[in-house]
């Protein structure tokens, strides 16, 4: 008697157990559908006070919403390029705006031809890390960019640049260039809402199944 009482109540502890990590992995689900949507902006802040010229660009500045000012001292074309949503490619025009600190900074300008007004321009956009990848192996022109990463300019310019770029949102004076949509950052949970959802069930089913076994092992004997 003592013996059975021990394996029923081993068998709950067992069920209770899966229900617990059921339930857990349930609450992950949610964390996960929850964390993945995009996060409210921060304030806008000056680029000067966010990042330092030469130095890589720390995860809690990427995304962030910047201004920065200054002349374009450069325009350059960045070939096949897309954003996140969509399929189709393009170049992009991005320009090499020269601050009053002396460092230039990339800026995604648009698509386009669209010449930046010669004088003093204040750009708002979102902060951007450095592409690892080139989207061309070979440029042919000494205008175009491998890839939108400031190092491939370090040899071509004589002062600092910035890590990373701006897509720019908007410029003041404004030159009408059709802009890149600039990607809304959204910070990334481990797994995926149904991959939890699975693992609940299979948590829960395995409770289940503690609990029928006396009954799988009264009908076998």
């Amino acid at each position: 008697m003592v013996r059975k009482l021990g394996f029923v109540l081993l068998l709950v502890i067992f069920a209770a157990t899966f229900v617990r990590l059921g339930i857990w992995q349930l609450d992950r689900a949610h964390l996960v559908q929850e964390i993945s949507k995009p996060v409210a902006d921060k304030v806008e802040v000056r680029i000067e006070s966010l990042i330092k010229p030469r130095i890589s660009i720390p995860d809690n500045a990427k995304g962030r919403l910047v201004t920065a000012t200054g002349n374009y001292e450069r325009i350059l074309q960045a070939p096949n390029q897309s954003t996140e949503n969509l399929g189709v490619r393009k170049t992009w025009q991005v320009g090499i705006l020269k601050l009053n600190t002396g460092a230039g900074l990339l800026v995604v300008r648009g698509i386009g031809d669209v010449a930046p007004p010669s004088e003093i321009i204040e750009v708002h956009g979102r902060l951007m890390p450095s592409q690892i990848e080139d989207r061309i192996t070979s440029p042919k022109l000494s205008s175009e960019l491998s890839r939108i990463d400031s190092t491939v300019l370090l040899s071509k310019v004589n002062f600092d640049l910035y890590d990373g770029y701006v897509i720019a949102i908007t410029e003041n004076p404004d030159s009408l260039i059709e802009r890149v949509p600039a990607p809304k950052p959204v910070v990334k949970a481990a797994g995926y809402y149904w991959q939890h959802i699975s693992y609940v069930v299979i948590w829960w089913l395995m409770a289940l199944l503690a609990l029928c076994l006396p009954l799988f092992k009264r009908r076998s004997e």
